[in-house]
């Protein structure tokens, strides 16, 4: 069961194993690094071998930079502290990563949904601006501006 989907470009894929330390046991699993329109970061998504896509399905993907939903049904976040913080950053970060139990290609239709709420998006964003540019506008002339939604005469 997912508790949520990503839907993301998917930039690369990598795998790795590890062994548990008490058991011996060697663990595998598939990294897929992918990028949100909006976002600054990466996204780091983990797959158990099983559960992941064939690797030339994998390979394919990062290829062409194919839209991918992950469904996902946890997350950790490795703490660190940052040596060399930059203004505005916390000297303390962390890192989230989801553990994905299944990942399938994005269709055309759920492409366009995401440009169309990502276009929306935008457009509030910048009414938001214009709104706020009037308001300051508006205070240093001493007068108060009609409220948002509404046109003069």
């Amino acid at each position: 069961m997912a508790y949520f989907e990503i839907t993301a470009k998917l930039e690369e894929v990598n795998e790795s194993s590890y062994t548990i330390q008490s058991t011996g046991e060697i663990v595998t699993k598939v990294q897929l690094a992918m990028v949100v329109p909006g976002m600054r970061d990466r996204l780091t998504c983990e797959l158990p071998l099983d559960k992941a896509p064939k690797s030339d399905l994998l390979d394919h993907w990062e290829l062409e930079e194919s839209w991918v939903v992950v469904s996902a049904d946890g997350m950790r976040a490795l703490a660190f502290e940052r040596s060399n913080a930059r203004a505005g950053e916390k000297w303390v970060g962390a890192l989230v990563v989801f553990q994905a139990v299944a990942v399938r290609e994005a269709t055309a239709d759920e492409r366009k949904h995401l440009q169309a709420a990502r276009k929306a998006q935008k457009v509030a964003a910048k009414q938001r601006r214009a709104a706020r540019a009037a308001e300051k506008k508006a205070a240093e002339a001493g007068t108060t501006p009609p409220p948002i939604g509404q046109q003069t005469a």
